[in-house]
């Protein structure tokens, strides 16, 4: 459990009788509280939140915690959704307590890439986190570099401890037949509209009957506030009309007809794929599908697509392309699927 608790300090003592015995604080550093729970234990983790919840903060001016509260100042910041921000939050925590002294001056020094980069190895048995947490670093220091606090961003172009392959992001051909035809209509419309708008699954769940005009659905994005117009293509004109024809107030709801809540969408999303036989994607995955799908079929300049998807899914332009380079080539197969399989829904 604690190899997940970014943050922790183990520390081997000896003690009086020849015996080592291992320690764990709840941060690195002079005060540090010692966690007494066993680790590994429920209690263990319980205890390191309370610890590092009521930390002193001790911010040193010209240090990289004082950068951070600078970023977490900005109107961009400020816009993120709730979630981000409580999972930011978590994560600056275990970036002040190993930077706390940190200059910024030094973070463009020669050097400091190497430096970040053995701290984001700490955390390798949890790759997905340790790329979470460097990832927020390098968007402060993005943030720093674009006014000209640093002259230098060392964590530009880092290579991902967490890379999944392609398979693992990708539906295949089968997948997306799988459920756009034999799924239960609850689920397969959440789908649908997923492959179709490539929007985030608590867009979707939530988006109101009034979003929708007649030709188009109007977005609001929850993590980003962007707001989106989206043409109703002819494979969710069916969903929309039926939603708009029963009265109800959102557009997608659940097999009793009730709105949808996150845990109980994932909870039947679970068991139907596990019904269906599908595994190794998940359904944040059919946006990266949805956007290889559109990336191939726009008969326009690679930059113009690059907008275009950018405007529409609600990602950032670089995110778009990453994703376009990542998956492209996972072939004109599933980009026939994603047409075939919603013509036959």
């Amino acid at each position: 459990m604690e190899g997940k608790l970014v943050g922790v300090h183990k520390v081997n003592v000896k003690l009086a009788d020849g015996s080592v015995e291992t320690y764990y604080y709840a941060w690195r550093g002079k005060g540090a509280p010692r966690i007494m729970s066993k680790p590994g234990t429920k209690a263990f983790t319980q205890e390191f939140v309370r610890l590092t919840r009521d930390r002193p903060e001790r911010v040193i001016s010209g240090a990289i915690p004082a950068l951070i509260d600078d970023f977490r100042k900005t109107a961009k910041y400020k816009t993120l959704s709730p979630t981000t921000r409580k999972d930011y939050e978590r994560m600056f925590g275990a970036i002040r307590a190993e930077f706390e002294t940190f200059p910024i001056s030094a973070v463009e020094a020669r050097g400091s890439r190497r430096l970040f980069l053995d701290w984001r190895d700490t955390m390798k048995d949890s790759p997905r986190s340790a790329d979470m947490h460097l990832g927020l670093l390098a968007r402060v220091f993005a943030w720093a570099k674009d006014n000209e606090i640093i002259l230098r961003n060392p964590l530009e172009r880092v290579e991902r401890l967490h890379e999944g392959s392609r398979r693992d992001t990708v539906w295949t051909i089968d997948q997306i037949n799988t459920i756009l035809t034999r799924a239960a209509p609850h689920i397969r419309n959440v789908a649908c509209m997923a492959l179709w708008t490539m929007q985030r699954q608590a867009d979707l769940l939530t988006m109101p009957m009034i979003a929708f005009d007649g030709e188009r659905v109007s977005i609001k994005q929850h993590k980003t506030g962007a707001r989106v117009r989206i043409s109703a293509a002819p494979a969710i004109a069916p969903i929309l009309a039926e939603a708009k024809a029963s009265g109800r107030q959102r557009v997608l709801v659940n097999s009793f007809g009730q709105n949808w809540t996150s845990s109980g969408f994932k909870s039947s999303w679970r068991k139907e794929m596990s019904r269906l036989g599908i595994s190794g994607v998940t359904f944040h995955d059919l946006r990266g599908t949805a956007i290889t799908y559109a990336y191939a079929n726009l008969d326009r300049p690679h930059e113009e697509k690059i907008q275009l998807i950018a405007e529409i899914s609600g990602h950032a332009r670089d995110e778009a392309e990453a994703i376009i380079r990542r998956h492209y080539l996972a072939g004109q197969d599933i980009i026939d699927a994603i047409g075939r399989g919603t013509n036959r829904a």
